[in-house]
């Protein structure tokens, strides 16, 4: 009889370790995110991002020109950047949604202004919204 409480207990042991480890899994909070823009001398690739708070955007220069993704209230900003550089977003509620390249003198071979008319866009929206959060409840 006692090697059979002993299996029992062992049981019950590796359930509760499992219980517990479910338990942990499911409180955790989604991890966020990281989108991509591409930014090149005729536009930003993609133009609309559909990213949720919290999640970051990476914006890398892919052009052979200085660029950048200025938002069109001036409240946040790349910073110019060179070639191949790139900049990481945190999206935050209350963010300027619209962007724009703000890098002037960028040139083509007969002296007219390139990349000056690009924008974007990044339409957040809250995560409790979104069918990714509707899926981990399910689990």
């Amino acid at each position: 009889m006692g090697a059979f409480e002993d299996r029992g207990l062992k049981v019950l042991r590796k359930f509760g370790l499992f219980s517990a480890l479910a338990c942990a899994v499911a409180a955790t909070p989604p991890a966020a995110e990281e989108h991509y823009v591409l930014m090149m001398k005729d536009g930003y690739f993609p133009e609309h991002l559909r990213p949720e708070i919290g999640d970051t955007i990476r914006f890398i220069n892919v052009s052979d020109l200085p660029m950048s993704a200025t938002a069109t209230d001036d409240s946040w900003d790349t910073g110019i950047l060179a070639p191949k550089q790139h900049y990481v977003l945190i999206v935050h509620d209350q963010m300027k949604r619209s962007f724009q390249n703000s890098v002037r003198g960028n040139l083509d071979s007969d002296g007219h202004p390139i990349g000056l008319a690009i924008a974007g866009s990044i339409d957040y929206f809250e995560p409790e919204m979104t069918t990714r959060m509707a899926i981990r409840q399910l689990y």
